[in-house]
């Protein structure tokens, strides 16, 4: 095995004290071991990256979902791949690492609902009558059924659907999407739908008034130009908004409100002419749902391999390998659910990525041990990394750095480097490398973002995060192999090497710097998230409530005197069942606003005051 201390360049770096000329020193070794050209050219090892890419992007593995056997079959090519460079397994099981993740859930035969209007009764059928979005914590509901317009409280625009009704205790009955949908101008945005339709916020707003079940119907009115299908969604995605909604048909839905003796033309024109809600009960009508719902748990790894250094230090390189498989809740492209989301730059490319830089390092020795770990569940909320940091095979106060990669292959002559501020160092490293490629680097000092560095970021662990930027293929069934740049990808991963090499040979520990306190960012009135309130959530907890992760230093959390580790289960008087409730009633707040919240500390209920700031 040739060892980087018997190399001319490291007796020349010992020669040298300064941490620039080693850095220098590594640089040029690191071009010459590789066969790169210190500014730039394709690694001659570029033909493995493209087979790995090929494979792991191809409809055989059906886009790697988290639930499916091809997630599997991903990971052993993985492991294959590791031990055939010598890489030692550096599992809790050889090269993997097991841990279970909810995947999705299962209807069992339970599930039903009924209907009664005076004088009849109808059992609506599953697929044909009515689809199932959400469930709740109960076997089965009944109650009245109140009609709620779109099932809209919008105080923004002066907009309450139920301003008039009582629906505790009831099931509300309502229309999809928003008032005057086909007015360019019209307040909710016109065509581009706000927040309010999403079905999300329709069942929780129901159920924060109250109710105990909600069914959605079309709205075919406002559809005059664009009639929308008369049938349910060819796909839906089961949720666990805490409450039982049901996409019905139309049919069914007129069914109930005739019965009332009531004209759906009038209700319309009423809503849309006036923008004006139009709620009412509808006399002698109930509904029943019968529930039958559990959730689908599947068994996935974290693959490892290690590649031993000098020291007892280790520097960890990681992607995730997981994607949407025939899509989910996360595709960008619903009307293509089922189709195979091959996720070649999300996230084939990072993990090729990985499984080149493991080759390209496997016949050296460097300072520091490099540790290559391929992540499950990413998608699903950075539960591969989560569960590795929780979870570590290696001493984490013995890791310098984390150095991330998701999404390398489609950079348009830019890449993204995060968490650039997390250590002292980095940021002249990398100042060091522009230039050595032809493109053009953007740094962020923060480690936040939507991958697995910011698992290891919670740690305290310096962090690097390479990202080519987001596109139009993201998250649909388009991120196809074809599309990935495939020399600037090369030109990352030397970018990525040689950076590798020079944080793993330093002569000193990094400096971890803790940007928890970094300010807010400026945003104009509050939509999306609503106001910074400055929590983590924990993505995999499923025991009630929201258990926090992490608590920005400085965010309203932390001045509230909420830690890591509490459980919020009150917001604003408001149960908080999961992350949908907190989001929801969060993003009905203003910067400004305090609101009483209760967290559970050491089981023990705490209520503190918190003063919503700017996000």
């Amino acid at each position: 095995m040739f060892s980087l201390k018997d190399s001319c360049f490291s007796k020349m770096i010992k020669t040298h004290q300064s941490q620039y000329i080693r850095r220098v020193a590594c640089l040029v070794f690191t071009a010459l071991v590789f066969s790169l050209p210190v500014f730039g050219g394709a690694s001659a090892n570029s033909r493995e990256f493209v087979r790995h890419l090929r494979y792991l992007s191809s409809d055989e593995l059906k886009g790697r979902g988290n639930s499916t056997p091809e997630i599997h079959k991903a990971a052993e090519y993985i492991a294959e791949n590791f031990k055939a460079l010598g890489l030692r397994p550096a599992g809790t099981d050889g090269y993997y690492q097991h841990f279970e993740v909810t995947t999705g859930h299962h209807l069992g035969p339970g599930n039903w609902i009924k209907a009664a209007t005076p004088g009849n009764a109808y059992q609506f059928e599953m697929n044909k009558d009515y689809v199932l979005l959400s469930f709740g914590p109960d076997d089965g509901i009944a109650g009245t059924v109140v009609f709620a317009g779109f099932g809209i409280t919008a105080p923004e625009y002066h907009y309450d659907d139920y301003a008039s009704v009582d629906v505790r205790g009831k099931v509300v009955l309502i229309f999809e999407h928003e008032p005057q949908e086909e007015t360019e101008t019209g307040p909710f945005g016109g065509r581009q739908l706000t927040p309010h339709s999403a079905v999300s916020s329709k069942a929780l707003n129901a159920k924060h008034h109250g109710a105990i079940g909600v069914l959605i119907m079309p709205d075919s009115y406002n559809h005059s130009k664009q009639p929308a299908p008369p049938g349910l969604p060819s796909k839906a995605v089961l949720e666990d908004f805490g409450v039982p909604t049901a996409y019905v048909t139309e049919a069914a839905g007129q069914r109930l409100i005739e019965a009332s003796r009531r004209n759906l033309p009038e209700i319309h024109r009423s809503i849309h002419g006036h923008l004006t809600p139009y709620s009412f009960g509808l006399s002698g009508v109930t509904a029943e749902f019968g529930v039958d719902v559990t959730r689908v748990r599947s068994k996935v790894e974290n693959v490892m391999g290690l590649l031993p250094g000098e020291s007892d230090q280790y520097l960890i390189l990681g992607a995730h390998y997981d994607h949407l498989g025939l899509g989910d809740s996360s595709s960008l492209s619903p009307d293509r659910m089922g189709e195979v989301h091959n996720g070649a730059d999300d996230n084939a490319s990072g993990t090729s990525g990985l499984l080149q830089l493991a080759q390209d390092f496997s016949g050296l020795r460097l300072k520091r041990n490099l540790l290559f770990i391929a992540f499950a569940g990413e998608e699903i909320g950075l539960l591969g990394s989560r569960h590795f940091t929780e979870h570590p095979t290696v001493p984490l106060e013995k890791v310098m750095a984390m150095i991330n990669m998701d999404m390398i292959g489609r950079s348009q002559g830019k890449l993204v480097i995060g968490g650039v501020g997390t250590a002292e160092e980095f940021k002249q490293i990398l100042q060091e490398l522009e230039g050595t490629v032809p493109l053009e680097f953007n740094y962020s000092q923060t480690a936040r973002g939507a991958s697995d560095h910011f698992s290891f970021s919670l740690k305290k662990i310096p962090v690097l995060f390479f990202f080519s930027g987001l596109h139009s293929d993201y998250h649909k069934p388009t991120d196809d192999f074809e599309k990935i740049e495939l020399e600037r990808t090369e030109q990352i991963l030397s970018v990525i090497r040689q950076t590798v090499t020079s944080v793993a040979e330093l002569t000193t520990p990094l400096h971890y710097v803790d940007l928890g306190s970094e300010p807010a960012i400026p945003s104009g009135p509050n939509r999306g998230y609503g106001p910074r309130f400055g929590s983590l959530p924990d993505m995999g907890w499923e025991s009630g409530g929201v258990r926090f992760s992490d608590v920005t230093a400085g965010s309203p959390a932390q001045k509230s005197g909420i830690h890591a580790g509490d459980i919020l289960v009150e917001f604003d008087g408001k149960k908080i069942d999961n992350l949908y409730d907190f989001t929801y009633l969060l993003r009905a707040k203003n910067a400004g606003d305090t609101v009483q919240v209760v967290v559970l500390r050491d089981g023990k209920p705490l209520k503190v005051s918190v003063t919503l700031e700017n996000r």
